[in-house]
């Protein structure tokens, strides 16, 4: 499957991570998609994700079957007795068998009388033991993990967008409360200001005067909460790619939002808290380096030369090569036998080197080894420490959502029939339109409130979802063409 598709998928199941099937408001629909498509993050992850899948492919090459053409250097001459030197070679290597190779190489020398093919040879090595296959495995093993991890920021990314987008909603909401607040003032301030007028103060006393410049400020605050929840909505607008055409603000908010079920934290495993999960393949994936790294390394090699020019005719050879505490001490040793029969003395080989520097920095390397073991576990018992904390978080801040949603509810039905019976009372002259507008305006804020409560409980899910890896939404077939 192409990162397209990938992307196009995630996004699909991005739209029901709410635990939605549907949404009842089409034009929140709308807003969220547009959001989406419009977070350059999610963009930019994305291309992380094709990014990492290339260099996977590009680590699996250089780590696999490799072959080798080379001309070697090539010498030119000219003159009367030109001549052409050059020593083509090719190899053939698994680096999956610890490190097999095959080589085969020759000199060629051309001049205008003849053509001369000397030493050509071809040989066999194999680590007989080193650290080799254990550092490709690491090798694969990070690349799967970038790979991965790439496609979790990614999936991750579509949670925080949502968790965003919610956010932002949930301001505007907010806004909105502060509006209703403040009619509610307004109402009860207008109700205060009847009584006075009812009880014949003078527009010249005091307190007729107060009261009036009561209801003048309230006017104010509304229209200042009115306005700044335009310009939250046109900001908000914009983001998700939509033109903002509202004569009123409070018109642009959804009417619904959609009612999903509460994740319980302690649903997810343990082991699948992001912390918890990153420290142990830190751990592991560290271990298994320091084990590639061996304290010696031995390889061996085999082959054949043809006319080989120190015996003079067809060899076979053999050899080895010793390395101690990363090449503090290198031997090597090799033999050439002769087959031809009236030729009996081999030739042997020999060579060592040793830097005294390299075993001290080899000790220090041990050193720092175990002190790296001890900070990974130091690492993993605080991401378990985390992961407590975390689930009584979530746990406390379900409960908190849960109990607000609760008493909202009860609050709303209550002054819906209030509202009701005031706005008879009203119809029937009994009360001020002031007093079934308050009523009204208290209906109003505790029906947002309810909303807000929903959003915080699509919030909590996105929250509780991050705290964990969540696999299983990768298993993706065909991620590659």
């Amino acid at each position: 499957m192409k990162i397209k598709k990938l992307s196009l998928c995630l996004f699909l199941c991005s739209l029901f991570l709410s635990g939605s099937v549907c949404f009842a408001d089409e034009f929140l629909t709308t807003l969220l998609a547009g959001y989406f498509r419009n977070n350059l993050s999610l963009q930019k992850l994305a291309t992380d994700v094709e990014l990492e899948l290339l260099s996977a492919k590009s680590t699996n090459i250089s780590n696999g079957f490799n072959i080798q053409l080379s001309s070697g250097t090539v010498t030119f001459k000219s003159g009367s007795d030109s001549l052409l030197t050059f020593t083509p070679n090719a190899t053939l290597t698994f680096s999956q068998f610890n490190n097999l190779s095959f080589t085969a190489s020759s000199e060629i020398d051309i001049t205008s009388e003849s053509k001369t093919v000397s030493d050509t040879s071809l040989s066999l090595s194999l680590d007989i033991y080193s650290g080799s296959s254990a550092k490709r495995k690491v090798a694969l093993l990070e690349s799967e993990r970038s790979v991965l991890e790439a496609q979790r920021a990614l999936q991750n990314g579509f949670l925080s967008a949502e968790k965003e987008f919610y956010t932002s909603l949930k301001s505007l909401f907010n806004t909105a409360v502060s509006i209703v607040q403040a009619e509610e003032e307004l109402y009860e301030d207008k109700i205060s200001f009847e009584e006075i007028k009812a009880q014949g103060y003078s527009t010249g006393s005091t307190k007729y005067r107060s009261a009036q410049m009561e209801v003048l400020s309230d006017e104010r605050t509304v229209e200042n909460s009115r306005r700044e929840l335009e310009r939250e909505a046109k900001i908000f607008a914009s983001k998700c790619g939509i033109e903002y055409n509202f004569s009123d603000a409070q018109d642009f908010l959804p009417k619904e939002i959609p009612l999903v079920d509460a994740i319980d934290v302690l649903d997810f495993s343990k082991d699948d808290y992001t912390e918890i999960e990153s420290a142990r393949w830190t751990k592991f994936i560290n271990t298994l380096s320091r084990e590639a790294e061996k304290a010696f390394t031995l390889t061996g090699n085999l082959g054949y030369t043809f006319d080989n020019e120190d015996t003079d005719t067809d060899t076979v050879d053999a050899g080895a090569a010793f390395t101690l505490f990363d090449s503090a001490l290198t031997l090597n040793a090799g033999v050439s036998l002769p087959v031809a029969t009236n030729v009996t003395s081999p030739v042997y080989t020999f060579g060592f080197s040793v830097d005294p520097s390299s075993f001290f920095q080899y000790s220090i390397t041990q050193n720092q080894n175990k002190l790296y073991e001890e900070q990974e576990e130091i690492a993993l018992k605080s991401a378990q420490n985390d992961y407590d904390t975390d689930v009584i978080t979530q746990q406390s801040s379900l409960e908190d959502i849960l109990w607000s949603k609760q008493t909202n509810t009860d609050s709303y039905e209550m002054y819906s029939q209030l509202e009701e019976d005031t706005a008879e009372y009203f119809a029937r002259g009994i009360i001020t339109e002031s007093e079934w507008l308050s009523a009204k305006v208290n209906k109003e804020n505790y029906r947002i409130q309810c909303l807000i409560n929903d959003i915080e409980l699509i919030i909590y899910n996105n929250e509780t979802e991050l705290l964990f890896c969540r696999d299983s939404e990768l298993k993706i077939e065909n991620l590659e063409e």
